[in-house]
């Protein structure tokens, strides 16, 4: 701990308009800095363990995934999940991190036919959504791979018409 203190005590940096202005850093680290993921992987990892989640979605109410700063949070039921991520984003403040208000969605894996709608931990609101992308794969509610399949034939496609003059 000595040494990252060390490392990024009295760090500086220079703003550029017609200028350089210079500036302290006084909290966090400079962006593009090699610790910060590292220091990032730290506390991320801390908070997860805070949130108690042992076992495996077939065992367990809740599963956490984290992959760098995405976090996929698995649960049975709308409450569990509720209850999980009011957790997470209150662990998360304690050390100065913000969920992300943009990027935060949730899809209901179910055969029946649902209505999309938003939940509300708290003061915060989630909107549900039909699929999303999860760390390269499509994830859907229906827990089908015919739109996982189309994506990836797309992106092949994409990719041999770019650089068809390679080939």
């Amino acid at each position: 701990m000595k040494l990252v203190t060390k490392t990024i005590q009295d760090t500086k940096a220079r703003v550029k308009t017609k200028q350089y202005y210079p500036e302290k850093i006084l909290t966090g680290v400079k962006q593009g800095d090699p610790l910060t993921a590292t220091l990032f992987c730290i506390v991320i990892d801390d908070i997860i363990k805070q949130l108690e989640l042992r076992g495996y979605i077939s065992t367990r109410l809740k599963q956490c995934s984290a992959y760098a700063d995405d976090i996929l949070i698995t649960s049975r039921t709308q409450e569990t999940l509720i209850d999980t991520f009011g957790k997470l984003k209150d662990i998360s403040l304690q050390y100065g991190l913000n969920v992300n208000e943009n990027k935060k969605k949730y899809i209901k894996c179910t055969r029946k036919e649902n209505v999309l709608g938003k939940l509300q931990p708290g003061n915060t609101l989630i909107d549900q959504v039909k699929s999303f992308s999860n760390l390269g794969s499509i994830v859907n509610r229906n827990n089908t791979l015919e739109e996982e399949i189309r994506e990836r034939i797309a992106k092949g496609n994409r990719a041999f018409y770019t650089n068809r003059a390679l080939f």
